[in-house]
């Protein structure tokens, strides 16, 4: 029930608040670095005072200090008193550079050619964390003592797809990436009118496929305006979206790999079974009126009924959707059939991303302070997807849908973390673009044994 994720909401709320103010208490009169409460992660120590550093290229001001509009809520309370915490327990001072990360690689280079760390942490997006990496100025997480990358406070999946020339240069962990998740939009008021079967019961027996995606879609479709074709927004639609990447990854398909047996980064487009994939994606982009790329304009078309699906990304959903005055629904995105072992969800390349410069001459340091922030805002993290649940999802079902088939299933594509790096990282993606948006390519298997030879060469040989 809604009222009880409210209820949870508020006592963990409760639980933050009674966290920072014991540890407030705890300290009156005593000497930095000597909390009394017990927080999890590495043991306090005195780290001299030092100023800590991290760099915060994202449009938000801040991902791990309040922003200015989350002062005074449960959830900007909550990063407050990591923050605190920290600062006291490892005698610290956080300093946070921030800057959107269109200005990065200009602001990071030239620090790094002339040896300064620029900070202890650099925390991106995705293909901003990607352009450094293919600039050559990021570092191997595994040098850094104390950081276990293998636990579970990490992503497995950012290690690897940021192995690149044998080093682990990205990981997540301190931040939620919920925000991130490229999500499948139902309009449910819609679903109803047109007395669809329930599409969470099909999704719990794995039935979510490719093939019920496409007859659901065309059952909405519907030439509204009269004039004998689908060819505006005025018309309805079976699926609009803003571009195919959470489609296709949904389907099982990756833009590149590493050959776990060689170390080297390959393009998994050309198997037979991924170019079977996009073909059929191909075909059910060709059918009038079931698919349309459609960067602006989607969102006021869902809004008013003239298309069933729609593809956005969750922070979005959350921006835009409180308000909307019809009821929606969210889905995993469909597999390419029953066989399909899982779902998958498409982690954007804006999600967020940390790593380390090759100048970082204070790994231990970096370490301890990694640590720590990865493990006391795990509250922080549950607060968040808690919020989303209660302001944003309408109904128990897409609360399970979001929890046990969405979050449970993500899925990190290297083709998205090294987007702008450059040297034919961009080739793999590109390809699908212009083979299902664009249409420039006839025989997709033709052009993959045309370019993956000479592409795969250059990436590897960056």
């Amino acid at each position: 029930m809604k009222i009880t994720k409210r209820l949870c909401l508020l006592v963990l709320a409760v639980l933050c608040i009674l966290v920072s103010g014991a540890c407030d208490r705890n300290n009156e009169g005593r000497g930095r670095g000597r909390t009394a409460v017990s927080w999890p992660g590495p043991e306090p120590r005195d780290l001299g005072g030092m100023v800590f550093k991290i760099a915060n290229g994202y449009w938000y001001e801040n991902n791990i200090a309040p922003n200015p509009d989350e002062i005074g809520t449960p959830i900007g309370d909550a990063k407050q008193a990591v923050v605190d915490s920290i600062m006291e327990d490892f005698n610290i001072t956080f300093e946070f550079i921030s800057f959107p990360p269109t200005e990065l690689l200009n602001r990071i280079q030239p620090a790094v050619f002339a040896g300064d760390p620029f900070a202890h942490l650099i925390c991106t997006t995705m293909w901003g964390m990607g352009q450094l990496i293919g600039a050559g100025l990021m570092g191997d997480l595994r040098n850094v003592p104390g950081l276990n990358l293998d636990s579970d406070l990490w992503s497995q999946q950012v290690h690897r797809i940021s192995t690149i020339s044998g080093k682990v240069q990205a990981t997540s962990g301190i931040f939620s990436n919920y925000e991130w998740m490229d999500l499948l939009v139902f309009q449910k008021s819609l679903w109803n009118e047109l007395n669809l079967p329930d599409p969470y019961e099909l999704v719990r027996r794995g039935e979510w496929t490719l093939d019920r995606f496409q007859e659901f879609g065309l059952a909405a479709v519907a030439d509204l305006t009269g004039d004998g074709v689908i060819d505006s927004l005025s018309d309805r639609w079976g699926f609009l979206h803003g571009g195919p990447r959470g489609w296709y990854t949904g389907l099982g398909v990756r833009c590149l790999d590493i050959d776990p047996d060689t170390g080297r980064i390959y393009m998994p487009l050309a198997a037979p079974e991924t170019i079977a994939i996009l073909n059929r994606m191909r075909a059910f982009s060709e059918i009038p009126g079931l698919f349309r790329f459609s960067p602006t304009g989607r969102l006021e078309a869902f809004f008013t009924r003239n298309t069933l699906f729609l593809e956005y990304e969750a922070i979005n959903v959350k921006m835009f959707f409180p308000d909307m005055e019809d009821d929606f629904g969210v889905l995993p995105w469909p597999k390419f059939n029953e066989q399909q072992p899982t779902y998958l969800n498409d982690v954007s390349h804006n999600a967020v991303v940390l790593g380390i410069t090759v100048t970082n001459n204070q790994l231990e340091e970096t370490g301890i302070i990694m640590e720590a922030l990865a493990a006391r805002t795990a509250h922080v993290r549950e607060l968040q997807l808690r919020d989303f649940e209660n302001t944003v999802l309408r109904s128990d079902e897409d609360v399970e849908m979001f929890n046990d088939y969405i979050l449970a299933y993500p899925s990190y594509d290297m083709g998205h973390l090294m987007l702008f790096a450059g040297n034919g990282f961009e080739v793999a993606q590109q390809s699908i673009d212009r083979y299902i948006i664009n249409r420039e390519i006839s025989d997709y298997a033709s052009e993959m044994a045309a370019i993956r030879e000479a592409t795969e060469i250059r990436i590897n040989e960056f």
